[in-house]
């Protein structure tokens, strides 16, 4: 985006004279969680504020350098120099700028990450998470980002990981993905989808129920199924070797102990030359619970265990609390760069990890290239999540090392170790098919009533928060809305399509009914709740007020409740 936002500035530079970049500037954005970063210019504001106040300022702000230079946003020190900070912020405004002053994009950097900044001005390159698709029935200008009032609407959607998206998660995107391209594609021009995965099934029928369209496979097989234009089996180059361990007439936590011990220790034992290709073990486990017993034993039984190993003469592997490291959610979203730039960092620097325990986060977007070691601890319950986090080691130069450890006393995990070969010679084979069904009743009753807001709020404009009563002075808006969602379930799953719109007919009568009932008070029916003595059709789970329970994040689909246990009756 710097480069083509430097073209634009700069006619002369560009190698094709007679290009036509446009007047409006190229730009990237960040979608994502509170969490990750400030909805509001008041909320970035303080946070910048609480930066120049720290004696080591971090990049909480995401960007930590500047794309163009390499110069750091932030100063690694406190600096009583203003320009020493990216960032410019103003209870109304924010913008990063590369402190350099030699840079070209010193004046300011196309980049966005604040929601209120994304609103005020659409990015032309937009990167989010699915969990923000709940946050468009609730925000007034969340659908700027999808075109209208004479701006473009996307023309490419790009969906990484696709498999990720099964299940209730699957479901429930799939379901606000209807609104989402209807959005896109409201003058009659729909966006091309690009979805990559590198482990599905069926795919055809996931892509049908959560696009409404066919799916075509690219590159497409030729006549034989591992040879196509674009790729071809690499013979000369090592692969993985997966190996499995199953320790009988011992428990699982000693037998883990004496695994990972032989592990470190013989990689450590590796010829000068090779002594870096398998210095970091990568233990993956499937539960915070089983994480933790390891980073106790990597306190004491481990390099206990290390000890004896080296009576040898040889010496012995030390392994010392620093560097052993954990990558899970527990880790601080600040800390997650400087962890995978210290994985980067090989034998013999002191910085160097030997021990890395994880979880499921390895298995999503993490490319350390000098990972070549891995202990699996336990089989996964999906073959896709294998096949990920296998992948995450042996990706480059080293050939990778996978040792798959079963737990004797678990039936499944005796049952893979059993057909460990087999199993292995058709990997690909055993990857579960996908389930989403957006258009089930649970589903439904969860999030159709969203879609049918999202698509009046952003589509006709009806995004003022006490705008929800036109649904008594628009009714060929209301009229046009279920209609588009109607043809979009004959698309993608015709055998309810009567059903849903029997459902949307009741959702509309019940919103007529609750804007009539607001006018007979004398007031608005408004979108989100603004005071108790106002009617509003949308609200959160814990709040009786309000028509239609609504998502903020598709993440929390499922229902809590508390238990109480009153023990045995006399």
């Amino acid at each position: 985006m710097c480069a083509l936002e430097y073209l634009r500035l700069r006619p002369a530079e560009r190698s094709c004279p007679g290009l036509d970049l446009g007047a409006e500037r190229f730009s990237i954005g960040l979608w994502v969680g509170e969490a990750t970063t400030p909805n509001t210019y008041d909320r970035a504001h303080e946070l910048a504020e609480r930066q120049r106040e720290m004696a080591r300022p971090t990049d909480a702000f995401i960007l930590d350098r500047c794309p163009w230079c390499g110069t750091r946003i932030m100063p690694e020190n406190k600096s009583s120099d203003p320009g020493d900070y990216g960032v410019r912020t103003s209870p109304s405004s924010f913008s990063f700028f590369c402190p350099r002053e030699e840079c070209d994009f010193h004046g300011e950097l196309p980049v966005r990450v604040v929601d209120a900044h994304l609103y005020d001005a659409p990015p032309s390159f937009l990167l989010g998470t699915v969990d923000k698709f709940a946050r468009l029935a609730w925000e007034a200008r969340a659908g700027r980002l999808f075109g209208g009032g004479g701006r473009l609407r996307p023309s490419l959607v790009i969906q990484d990981e696709l498999h990720l998206l099964t299940g209730p998660l699957g479901t429930t995107v799939g379901l606000y993905e209807s609104a989402i391209l209807r959005l896109c594609s409201w003058d009659g021009v729909p966006p091309k989808v690009v979805a990559s995965t590198a482990t599905i099934r069926r795919s055809g029928e996931q892509v049908r129920r959560m696009y409404g369209r066919d799916v075509q496979l690219f590159p497409p097989p030729g006549l034989d199924a591992r040879h196509s234009y674009f790729s071809e089996p690499d013979e000369c180059s090592a692969g993985r070797l997966y190996v499995g361990v199953m320790a009988q007439g011992h428990t699982a936590g000693r037998a883990t102990v004496a695994t990972v011990a032989a592990l470190l220790h013989e990689a450590a034992r590796l010829p000068e030359e090779h002594l870096d290709d398998y210095w970091t073990l990568v233990a993956y486990h499937h539960s915070l619970r089983e994480l933790g017993r390891t980073l106790t034993s990597a306190r004491d039984d481990i390099p206990a265990q290390l000890i004896g190993m080296g009576g040898d003469g040889k010496g012995t592997r030390e392994l010392a609390e620093p560097s052993v490291q954990e990558l899970t959610s527990n880790l601080h979203r600040e800390e997650q760069p400087r962890l995978l730039a210290r994985l980067e960092e090989g034998c013999p620097s002191p910085a160097a990890v030997s021990l890395l325990a994880c979880t499921n986060m390895l298995s999503v977007g993490v490319d350390v290239g000098r990972l070549a070691l891995m202990l699996m601890l336990g089989q996964p319950k999906a073959a896709a999540e294998y096949i990920q986090a296998t992948s995450r080691v042996g990706r480059h130069r080293v050939p990778g090392l996978i040792v798959a450890f079963f737990n004797a006393t678990k039936p499944r995990d005796r049952s893979h170790y059993e057909t460990f070969g087999v199993f292995h010679r058709s990997l690909y084979r055993h990857v579960e098919p996908s389930s989403v069904t957006p258009w089930s009743i649970p589903s439904r009753k969860r999030a159709l009533h969203a879609a049918l807001v999202i698509l009046l709020r952003h589509g006709h404009g009806w995004s003022g928060e006490d705008q929800a009563s036109r649904v008594l002075d628009d009714p060929g808006a209301v009229s046009d809305a279920v209609k588009r969602l109607v043809a979009w379930v004959e698309q993608a799953d015709p055998a309810v399509t009567s059903d849903v719109a029997a459902e949307l007919k009741v959702l509309v009568d019940d919103w007529r009914d609750e804007a009539v009932a607001a006018r007979q008070a004398r007031g608005a029916l408004y979108w989100s709740g603004q005071g108790r003595s106002t009617r509003h059709i949308l609200k959160n789970f814990d709040r009786r007020n309000g028509l239609w329970e609504t998502l903020h994040s598709v993440r929390s689909v499922d229902r809590e409740c508390q238990i109480t246990v009153k023990g045995a009756r006399g």
